[in-house]
Protein backbone atom coordinates (compact mmCIF):
# COMPACT_ATOMS: atom_id res chain seq x y z
CA UNK A 1 0.00 0.00 0.00
CA UNK A 2 0.62 3.71 -0.31
CA UNK A 3 0.76 5.31 3.09
CA UNK A 4 0.96 8.64 4.07
CA UNK A 5 1.68 9.82 7.35
CA UNK A 6 0.65 13.19 8.59
CA UNK A 7 1.04 16.02 11.52
CA UNK A 8 -1.07 18.62 10.79
CA UNK A 9 0.27 22.14 11.48
CA UNK A 10 1.08 23.24 15.47
CA UNK A 11 2.35 26.88 15.44
CA UNK A 12 1.40 29.59 14.71
CA UNK A 13 3.98 32.03 13.40
CA UNK A 14 3.99 35.15 15.95
CA UNK A 15 2.15 33.31 18.61
CA UNK A 16 2.61 31.73 21.92
CA UNK A 17 5.45 29.07 20.80
CA UNK A 18 8.16 31.38 21.18
CA UNK A 19 10.93 29.75 20.44
CA UNK A 20 9.84 26.85 18.28
CA UNK A 21 9.38 28.67 14.75
CA UNK A 22 13.05 28.42 14.55
CA UNK A 23 13.67 24.78 16.11
CA UNK A 24 12.42 21.78 13.65
CA UNK A 25 10.77 19.23 16.40
CA UNK A 26 10.06 16.22 14.10
CA UNK A 27 7.52 14.08 14.62
CA UNK A 28 8.94 10.93 16.17
CA UNK A 29 5.76 9.43 16.85
CA UNK A 30 5.20 9.23 12.52
CA UNK A 31 8.71 7.78 12.29
CA UNK A 32 7.94 5.13 14.87
CA UNK A 33 4.69 4.14 12.99
CA UNK A 34 6.65 4.24 9.52
CA UNK A 35 8.93 2.25 11.17
CA UNK A 36 6.35 -0.21 12.03
CA UNK A 37 5.04 -0.54 8.29
CA UNK A 38 7.52 -2.93 6.65
CA UNK A 39 6.43 -3.82 3.33
CA UNK A 40 4.86 -0.47 2.59
CA UNK A 41 5.48 2.72 0.89
CA UNK A 42 5.14 5.07 3.45
CA UNK A 43 5.42 9.15 2.96
CA UNK A 44 5.54 11.28 6.02
CA UNK A 45 4.13 15.26 6.11
CA UNK A 46 4.88 17.28 8.88
CA UNK A 47 2.25 20.15 8.56
CA UNK A 48 4.27 22.63 10.10
CA UNK A 49 7.80 22.65 7.61
CA UNK A 50 5.93 20.58 4.46
CA UNK A 51 3.00 20.80 1.95
CA UNK A 52 0.57 17.63 2.55
CA UNK A 53 0.68 16.13 -0.68
CA UNK A 54 -3.01 16.33 -1.44
CA UNK A 55 -1.95 15.54 -4.98
CA UNK A 56 -0.52 12.29 -4.29
CA UNK A 57 -2.56 8.91 -4.55
CA UNK A 58 -2.35 7.04 -1.30
CA UNK A 59 -4.32 3.93 0.03
CA UNK A 60 -4.20 5.00 3.74
CA UNK A 61 -3.98 8.05 5.45
CA UNK A 62 -2.98 8.09 8.95
CA UNK A 63 -3.60 11.56 11.13
CA UNK A 64 -2.51 12.34 14.28
CA UNK A 65 -4.48 14.90 16.34
CA UNK A 66 -4.69 16.79 18.99
CA UNK A 67 -7.34 18.73 20.30
CA UNK A 68 -6.46 21.85 18.60
CA UNK A 69 -5.46 20.59 15.23
CA UNK A 70 -8.71 18.84 14.68
CA UNK A 71 -10.57 20.67 12.64
CA UNK A 72 -7.32 20.66 10.11
CA UNK A 73 -7.29 17.17 10.50
CA UNK A 74 -11.14 16.86 9.61
CA UNK A 75 -10.46 18.77 6.57
CA UNK A 76 -7.44 16.81 5.87
CA UNK A 77 -8.97 13.54 5.97
CA UNK A 78 -12.47 14.93 3.90
CA UNK A 79 -10.38 15.76 1.07
CA UNK A 80 -7.92 12.34 1.65
CA UNK A 81 -11.38 9.93 1.75
CA UNK A 82 -13.33 12.13 -1.36
CA UNK A 83 -10.07 11.02 -3.67
CA UNK A 84 -10.68 7.22 -2.67
CA UNK A 85 -8.23 6.60 0.63
CA UNK A 86 -8.98 5.29 3.95
CA UNK A 87 -8.12 7.73 6.76
CA UNK A 88 -7.38 6.37 10.59
CA UNK A 89 -6.72 8.93 13.03
CA UNK A 90 -4.86 8.67 16.21
CA UNK A 91 -3.53 10.59 19.12
CA UNK A 92 -4.31 12.32 22.19
CA UNK A 93 -8.04 13.95 20.64
CA UNK A 94 -9.57 10.39 18.68
CA UNK A 95 -8.03 8.77 21.95
CA UNK A 96 -10.69 11.34 24.25
CA UNK A 97 -13.05 11.32 21.60
CA UNK A 98 -12.95 8.44 19.26
CA UNK A 99 -17.02 8.36 18.38
CA UNK A 100 -16.25 12.47 16.63
CA UNK A 101 -13.23 11.39 14.65
CA UNK A 102 -15.25 8.96 13.31
CA UNK A 103 -17.26 11.03 11.75
CA UNK A 104 -14.36 12.21 9.63
CA UNK A 105 -12.01 9.27 9.64
CA UNK A 106 -12.97 5.13 8.87
CA UNK A 107 -10.92 3.85 11.75
CA UNK A 108 -9.79 5.34 15.03
CA UNK A 109 -6.75 4.68 17.33
CA UNK A 110 -7.35 4.57 20.86
CA UNK A 111 -4.41 4.58 23.06
CA UNK A 112 -0.98 3.93 22.01
CA UNK A 113 -0.39 2.26 17.89
CA UNK A 114 2.43 -0.10 18.63
CA UNK A 115 0.48 -3.08 19.28
CA UNK A 116 -2.24 -2.68 16.64
CA UNK A 117 -0.32 -0.94 13.50
CA UNK A 118 -0.01 -4.35 12.21
CA UNK A 119 -3.77 -5.02 12.08
CA UNK A 120 -4.77 -1.82 11.10
CA UNK A 121 -2.18 -2.27 7.54
CA UNK A 122 -3.83 -6.32 7.49
CA UNK A 123 -7.37 -4.95 7.57
CA UNK A 124 -6.97 -2.08 5.60
CA UNK A 125 -5.28 -3.67 2.78
CA UNK A 126 -7.74 -6.72 3.33
CA UNK A 127 -10.48 -3.94 2.79
CA UNK A 128 -12.06 -4.70 6.27
CA UNK A 129 -10.54 -1.68 8.63
CA UNK A 130 -12.87 -1.85 12.12
CA UNK A 131 -14.18 1.39 13.90
CA UNK A 132 -12.07 1.21 16.77
CA UNK A 133 -8.38 -0.72 16.98
CA UNK A 134 -7.63 -0.14 21.15
CA UNK A 135 -4.41 -0.29 21.72
CA UNK A 136 -4.84 -2.55 24.75
CA UNK A 137 -1.89 -2.46 27.34
CA UNK A 138 0.83 0.03 27.59
CA UNK A 139 3.55 -0.57 25.26
CA UNK A 140 6.87 -1.63 26.71
CA UNK A 141 9.16 0.80 25.76
CA UNK A 142 11.29 -1.81 24.59
CA UNK A 143 9.22 -2.94 21.78
CA UNK A 144 8.89 0.48 20.43
CA UNK A 145 11.31 1.05 17.27
CA UNK A 146 13.53 3.60 16.47
CA UNK A 147 11.77 6.15 13.78
CA UNK A 148 12.05 5.87 10.47
CA UNK A 149 14.07 8.95 10.40
CA UNK A 150 15.46 8.48 6.89
CA UNK A 151 11.44 9.47 5.93
CA UNK A 152 11.19 12.14 8.69
CA UNK A 153 12.22 15.83 7.17
CA UNK A 154 15.13 15.75 9.64
CA UNK A 155 17.47 18.35 8.14
CA UNK A 156 17.35 19.93 11.73
CA UNK A 157 20.20 21.07 13.99
CA UNK A 158 18.13 19.40 16.95
CA UNK A 159 17.34 15.87 16.51
CA UNK A 160 13.86 14.78 19.09
CA UNK A 161 14.20 11.86 21.04
CA UNK A 162 12.73 9.59 23.48
CA UNK A 163 13.28 7.69 26.73
CA UNK A 164 10.12 7.27 28.96
CA UNK A 165 6.74 8.00 28.33
CA UNK A 166 3.79 8.84 30.85
CA UNK A 167 3.66 10.49 33.96
CA UNK A 168 2.88 9.73 37.81
CA UNK A 169 1.49 13.33 38.22
CA UNK A 170 -2.40 14.09 37.87
CA UNK A 171 -2.26 17.91 37.60
CA UNK A 172 -5.71 18.93 36.52
CA UNK A 173 -5.49 20.87 33.74
CA UNK A 174 -3.56 17.74 31.74
CA UNK A 175 -4.97 15.73 29.09
CA UNK A 176 -2.42 13.03 29.85
CA UNK A 177 -4.05 11.18 33.22
CA UNK A 178 -6.58 10.59 31.15
CA UNK A 179 -5.07 8.74 28.21
CA UNK A 180 -4.02 4.96 28.34
CA UNK A 181 -0.40 6.10 27.96
CA UNK A 182 -0.44 8.03 31.21
CA UNK A 183 1.26 5.51 32.85
CA UNK A 184 5.25 5.80 33.30
CA UNK A 185 7.98 3.41 31.62
CA UNK A 186 11.17 3.59 30.60
CA UNK A 187 13.54 2.42 27.57
CA UNK A 188 16.18 0.78 27.66
CA UNK A 189 19.05 3.09 28.66
CA UNK A 190 21.49 0.90 26.13
CA UNK A 191 19.04 1.99 23.38
CA UNK A 192 18.62 5.19 23.76
CA UNK A 193 22.04 5.95 24.27
CA UNK A 194 22.57 4.21 20.61
CA UNK A 195 19.92 5.81 18.95
CA UNK A 196 21.56 9.52 20.53
CA UNK A 197 24.87 8.10 19.41
CA UNK A 198 23.48 7.08 15.55
CA UNK A 199 21.60 10.68 14.48
CA UNK A 200 23.71 12.94 13.17
CA UNK A 201 22.84 16.31 14.86
CA UNK A 202 24.98 17.00 17.98
CA UNK A 203 21.95 18.79 19.77
CA UNK A 204 19.37 16.84 20.72
CA UNK A 205 15.88 16.88 22.55
CA UNK A 206 13.89 14.67 24.35
CA UNK A 207 10.43 14.66 23.85
CA UNK A 208 9.60 12.95 27.41
CA UNK A 209 6.83 14.02 29.65
CA UNK A 210 8.81 13.43 32.92
CA UNK A 211 11.99 11.46 31.99
CA UNK A 212 12.85 12.36 36.26
CA UNK A 213 9.77 10.04 37.33
CA UNK A 214 12.26 7.81 38.21
CA UNK A 215 15.14 10.00 39.64
CA UNK A 216 17.70 6.85 39.70
CA UNK A 217 16.76 5.93 35.90
CA UNK A 218 17.21 9.85 34.71
CA UNK A 219 20.69 9.77 36.38
CA UNK A 220 22.12 6.16 34.81
CA UNK A 221 21.10 8.16 32.10
CA UNK A 222 23.20 11.12 32.27
CA UNK A 223 25.58 9.18 33.01
CA UNK A 224 25.64 6.62 29.83
CA UNK A 225 25.17 10.00 27.92
CA UNK A 226 28.17 12.37 29.07
CA UNK A 227 30.97 10.56 26.59
CA UNK A 228 28.86 11.09 23.56
CA UNK A 229 29.93 14.75 23.95
CA UNK A 230 26.24 15.80 22.29
CA UNK A 231 24.16 18.37 24.23
CA UNK A 232 20.60 18.66 24.84
CA UNK A 233 17.41 20.12 25.81
CA UNK A 234 14.67 18.68 27.87
CA UNK A 235 11.08 19.35 30.56
CA UNK A 236 12.10 18.79 33.86
CA UNK A 237 9.61 19.43 37.09
CA UNK A 238 10.67 21.94 39.39
CA UNK A 239 11.27 19.01 41.94
CA UNK A 240 14.77 18.76 40.41
CA UNK A 241 16.24 21.49 42.22
CA UNK A 242 15.76 19.13 45.55
CA UNK A 243 18.38 17.27 43.92
CA UNK A 244 22.15 19.39 43.13
CA UNK A 245 23.60 15.48 42.37
CA UNK A 246 21.31 15.11 39.59
CA UNK A 247 21.58 18.49 38.57
CA UNK A 248 24.94 18.00 38.46
CA UNK A 249 24.89 15.03 36.26
CA UNK A 250 22.73 16.47 33.62
CA UNK A 251 25.17 19.54 33.16
CA UNK A 252 28.08 16.90 32.77
CA UNK A 253 26.15 15.01 30.55
CA UNK A 254 25.07 18.22 27.98
CA UNK A 255 21.74 19.42 29.34
CA UNK A 256 22.02 23.09 28.31
CA UNK A 257 18.38 23.62 28.50
CA UNK A 258 15.39 22.89 30.46
CA UNK A 259 11.58 23.65 30.00
CA UNK A 260 10.53 23.46 33.50
CA UNK A 261 6.62 23.75 34.53
CA UNK A 262 6.57 26.00 37.15
CA UNK A 263 2.77 26.01 35.96
CA UNK A 264 1.69 29.87 38.51
CA UNK A 265 3.08 32.25 40.96
CA UNK A 266 -0.42 31.94 43.16
CA UNK A 267 -0.45 29.38 45.92
CA UNK A 268 -3.77 28.50 45.86
CA UNK A 269 -3.82 27.81 41.92
CA UNK A 270 -1.34 24.85 42.86
CA UNK A 271 -3.80 23.26 45.24
CA UNK A 272 -6.76 24.05 42.80
CA UNK A 273 -5.05 22.31 39.99
CA UNK A 274 -3.29 19.43 41.88
CA UNK A 275 -0.04 20.53 40.79
CA UNK A 276 1.37 18.94 44.45
CA UNK A 277 4.59 18.85 43.51
CA UNK A 278 5.58 22.24 43.06
CA UNK A 279 6.55 24.67 45.65
CA UNK A 280 6.59 28.40 44.48
CA UNK A 281 8.94 28.78 47.59
CA UNK A 282 11.68 26.77 46.09
CA UNK A 283 11.24 28.54 42.51
CA UNK A 284 14.23 30.70 42.80
CA UNK A 285 16.80 28.13 44.03
CA UNK A 286 15.61 25.88 41.53
CA UNK A 287 16.79 28.67 39.14
CA UNK A 288 19.74 29.21 40.75
CA UNK A 289 21.21 25.51 41.17
CA UNK A 290 20.39 25.46 37.28
CA UNK A 291 22.16 28.29 36.41
CA UNK A 292 24.99 27.75 38.61
CA UNK A 293 25.96 25.15 36.08
CA UNK A 294 25.10 27.06 32.71
CA UNK A 295 21.48 25.51 32.33
CA UNK A 296 19.33 27.73 31.02
CA UNK A 297 15.62 27.70 32.41
CA UNK A 298 12.51 28.57 30.25
CA UNK A 299 9.46 28.67 32.68
CA UNK A 300 6.02 26.85 31.56
CA UNK A 301 2.83 29.51 33.56
CA UNK A 302 -0.12 28.84 33.30
CA UNK A 303 -2.93 31.63 33.82
CA UNK A 304 -7.11 31.10 34.53
CA UNK A 305 -7.43 28.77 37.40
CA UNK A 306 -10.68 29.23 39.21
CA UNK A 307 -8.17 30.97 41.95
CA UNK A 308 -6.82 33.60 39.54
CA UNK A 309 -7.56 37.06 40.30
CA UNK A 310 -7.01 40.09 37.97
CA UNK A 311 -3.89 40.71 39.73
CA UNK A 312 -1.81 36.91 38.70
CA UNK A 313 -0.69 39.17 35.31
CA UNK A 314 1.42 41.15 37.53
CA UNK A 315 2.34 38.56 39.70
CA UNK A 316 3.21 35.99 36.92
CA UNK A 317 5.71 38.80 35.43
CA UNK A 318 7.09 39.69 39.04
CA UNK A 319 7.82 36.11 39.94
CA UNK A 320 9.47 35.79 36.41
CA UNK A 321 11.95 38.26 36.99
CA UNK A 322 12.49 37.70 40.93
CA UNK A 323 13.34 33.88 39.91
CA UNK A 324 15.57 35.00 37.09
CA UNK A 325 13.90 32.93 34.12
CA UNK A 326 15.66 33.00 30.98
CA UNK A 327 12.72 32.78 28.99
CA UNK A 328 9.09 31.32 29.50
CA UNK A 329 6.45 30.75 27.69
CA UNK A 330 2.38 31.90 29.42
CA UNK A 331 -0.53 29.54 28.57
CA UNK A 332 -3.97 30.03 29.05
CA UNK A 333 -5.35 27.28 31.04
CA UNK A 334 -7.33 25.09 28.36
CA UNK A 335 -9.84 22.27 28.93
CA UNK A 336 -10.17 19.83 26.00
CA UNK A 337 -13.08 17.86 25.26
CA UNK A 338 -13.04 14.83 26.63
CA UNK A 339 -11.47 15.55 29.96
CA UNK A 340 -12.41 15.97 33.41
CA UNK A 341 -12.04 19.67 33.74
CA UNK A 342 -13.69 20.25 30.61
CA UNK A 343 -16.93 18.48 31.59
CA UNK A 344 -16.36 20.32 35.13
CA UNK A 345 -17.20 23.18 33.04
CA UNK A 346 -19.93 22.46 30.81
CA UNK A 347 -21.89 21.53 33.95
CA UNK A 348 -20.88 24.59 35.02
CA UNK A 349 -21.86 26.45 31.96
CA UNK A 350 -18.95 27.94 32.02
CA UNK A 351 -17.48 26.69 28.45
CA UNK A 352 -17.84 28.97 25.61
CA UNK A 353 -19.88 28.14 22.69
CA UNK A 354 -19.10 28.52 18.87
CA UNK A 355 -15.33 28.66 20.19
CA UNK A 356 -13.15 26.64 16.96
CA UNK A 357 -10.95 24.33 17.28
CA UNK A 358 -8.24 26.11 16.80
CA UNK A 359 -8.96 28.14 19.95
CA UNK A 360 -7.36 25.56 22.30
CA UNK A 361 -4.03 25.99 21.50
CA UNK A 362 -3.48 27.51 25.24
CA UNK A 363 -3.30 30.82 23.75
CA UNK A 364 -7.34 31.67 24.07
CA UNK A 365 -9.71 31.72 27.24
CA UNK A 366 -12.57 28.48 25.42
CA UNK A 367 -14.27 29.19 29.07
CA UNK A 368 -15.52 31.68 31.08
CA UNK A 369 -12.96 32.34 34.23
CA UNK A 370 -14.39 32.60 37.68
CA UNK A 371 -12.35 35.92 38.72
CA UNK A 372 -12.46 37.59 35.12
CA UNK A 373 -13.47 37.48 32.20
CA UNK A 374 -12.50 35.89 28.86
CA UNK A 375 -11.37 38.77 27.29
CA UNK A 376 -9.81 40.21 30.37
CA UNK A 377 -7.69 36.90 30.59
CA UNK A 378 -6.24 37.23 26.58
CA UNK A 379 -5.76 40.94 27.32
CA UNK A 380 -3.80 40.13 30.79
CA UNK A 381 -1.82 37.21 29.33
CA UNK A 382 -0.92 39.61 25.85
CA UNK A 383 0.59 42.17 28.18
CA UNK A 384 2.33 40.35 30.45
CA UNK A 385 4.11 38.24 27.66
CA UNK A 386 4.84 41.86 26.03
CA UNK A 387 6.13 43.12 29.23
CA UNK A 388 8.27 39.74 29.77
CA UNK A 389 9.68 40.04 26.10
CA UNK A 390 11.24 43.22 26.96
CA UNK A 391 12.81 41.96 29.97
CA UNK A 392 14.69 38.45 28.47
CA UNK A 393 15.63 40.53 25.25
CA UNK A 394 17.80 42.60 27.34
CA UNK A 395 19.05 39.35 29.45
CA UNK A 396 20.03 37.68 25.73
CA UNK A 397 23.73 39.11 25.93
CA UNK A 398 24.79 38.19 29.29
CA UNK A 399 23.43 34.35 28.42
CA UNK A 400 25.65 34.38 25.35
CA UNK A 401 28.78 35.43 27.32
CA UNK A 402 28.32 33.27 29.70
CA UNK A 403 27.93 30.42 27.48
CA UNK A 404 30.18 31.35 24.78
CA UNK A 405 31.62 28.18 24.18
CA UNK A 406 28.78 26.09 23.13
CA UNK A 407 27.00 28.77 21.42
CA UNK A 408 30.01 29.23 19.16
CA UNK A 409 29.72 25.02 18.46
CA UNK A 410 26.08 25.42 18.13
CA UNK A 411 25.77 28.86 16.20
CA UNK A 412 22.32 28.11 14.93
CA UNK A 413 20.98 27.79 18.46
CA UNK A 414 22.40 31.09 18.90
CA UNK A 415 20.17 32.80 16.11
CA UNK A 416 17.25 30.45 17.31
CA UNK A 417 17.57 32.49 21.00
CA UNK A 418 18.17 35.98 19.42
CA UNK A 419 14.94 35.40 16.80
CA UNK A 420 12.95 34.03 19.32
CA UNK A 421 14.11 36.95 21.61
CA UNK A 422 13.01 39.37 19.27
CA UNK A 423 9.95 38.19 17.58
CA UNK A 424 6.87 39.86 18.24
CA UNK A 425 4.21 37.92 20.07
CA UNK A 426 0.42 38.00 19.29
CA UNK A 427 -1.58 35.18 20.93
CA UNK A 428 -4.65 36.33 18.86
CA UNK A 429 -3.12 35.13 15.80
CA UNK A 430 -5.17 31.41 14.06
CA UNK A 431 -3.34 28.70 13.01
CA UNK A 432 -3.31 27.98 9.50
CA UNK A 433 -2.48 25.40 6.96
CA UNK A 434 0.39 26.75 5.08
CA UNK A 435 3.81 25.52 7.06
CA UNK A 436 5.98 27.96 7.98
CA UNK A 437 8.21 29.39 5.79
CA UNK A 438 11.87 28.06 5.76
Amino acid sequence: MKILLIKPRWFVKGGVYRPLENIKFTPISLGILAALSGGHEVTVADGDWDPIPYHGDFDLVGITVSTFTSEQAYDIADRFRAKGAKVVMGGPHPSLLPEECLAHSDAVVVGEAEYVWGMVLADARAGSLKKIYNGGRPVDMDDVPEPRRDLLNDNSWMASVQATRGCPNKCLYCYLPEVPWHIYRKRDINRVYEEIKSVKQKVVFFVDDNLFADPAYAMALFEKLTPLKKIYSLQAPTTIGRDPVIVEKMAASGCFHVQMGFQTANPDSLKWAAIDHNNIAEYKKTVALLHRHKILVTGFLMLGFDTDGRDIFERTVRMAREIELDDANLYILTPYPGTKIYEQFRREGRLLEGKGRHNFGWANAVFKPKNMTPEELEAGVQSAIQELSGYFRNKLPLRFAERFTWIFRHPRMMLAMAAGGFAKRDISRPITQEPVPH
